[in-house]
């Protein structure tokens, strides 16, 4: 068997094959879609939403003179924290520890080479991180703004959401296909030949392109500033991709 390949054009694919003589018996293992002529193109498609979710991203950070003060003063901080994000009515399932560390603190001296001259334990450091799912993005900026004056002192941000995005990717796959079907339409059409069964689907998983993040800050602002911090939620790109494979026929 041998294949006749035309030069590469840009999302799209053609492999035709000629059989000469006998079929040898791996021909069983072949794939209809290279045993056949065929087309494959590429199609996508979008849909901008507005986000109806805001993930916030925070915690708090304790340092003490040994472990288990950093740990014990921690976890009371903690603690204090997520009672006042049930307080604020927000559903346990959306609040979720994503990390709880500990570890040393060192304090270093360099000399004028930047080499290490002297390294002491100056104490430990206990975090807290704590990512909470607002379904009211209006009451996002409050919230976030109550739980820095209740002592989260690490504010990584807030990120956006949109909860019914399997809904719209529904809709996406089949404007995906269809815009697959358009390009391979044009190329079949040029070559004098028409489309036949379809082959192969092939499939990225889909993906949103996120809106702006919130800006990001590693320590919380001053607690005498008390204020709702501001946030605009823009618009969240859904992106689908797909790759159809056709027969093509005479």
């Amino acid at each position: 068997m041998r294949k006749i390949l035309p030069s590469p054009w840009a999302g799209v694919a053609f492999v035709f094959i000629l059989a000469i003589g006998t079929h040898c018996a791996s021909a069983q293992d072949v794939s209809l879609k290279n045993s056949v002529p065929s087309i494959t193109t590429s199609g996508g498609a979008n849909a901008e939403v507005v986000p109806n979710i805001a993930i916030i991203s925070l915690g708090v950070e304790t340092e003490r003179p040994n472990a288990a003060d950093a740990a014990r003063d921690n976890a009371r901080a903690a603690q204090a924290i997520i009672g006042e994000i049930k307080a604020q009515g927000i559903d346990a399932r959306d609040v979720a520890t994503v990390s709880v560390t500990l570890s040393p603190v060192y304090d270093e001296s360099r000399d004028s080479n930047g080499r290490l001259t002297k390294r002491s334990l100056r104490g430990y450091i206990a975090r807290n991180g704590l990512s909470i799912r607002v379904k009211d993005i209006s009451k996002a900026g409050t919230l976030a703004r109550q739980l820095i004056d209740k002592g989260a002192n690490n504010f990584e941000g807030i990120e956006f959401d949109f909860a019914e995005k399997e809904q719209k990717y529904d809709g996406l796959r089949g404007d995906a296909v269809r815009d697959a079907l358009r390009k391979a339409n044009s190329y079949a059409d040029g070559l004098g030949l028409k489309l036949g069964r379809v082959l192969e689907i092939g499939t990225q998983a889909p993906y949103p392109i996120a809106a702006a993040m919130a800006p990001k800050m590693m320590a919380a602002p001053p607690r005498e500033a008390s204020a709702v911090i501001p946030i605009e939620p823009g618009v969240l790109t859904l992106h689908i991709e797909v790759q159809v494979t056709w027969e093509l026929v005479q």
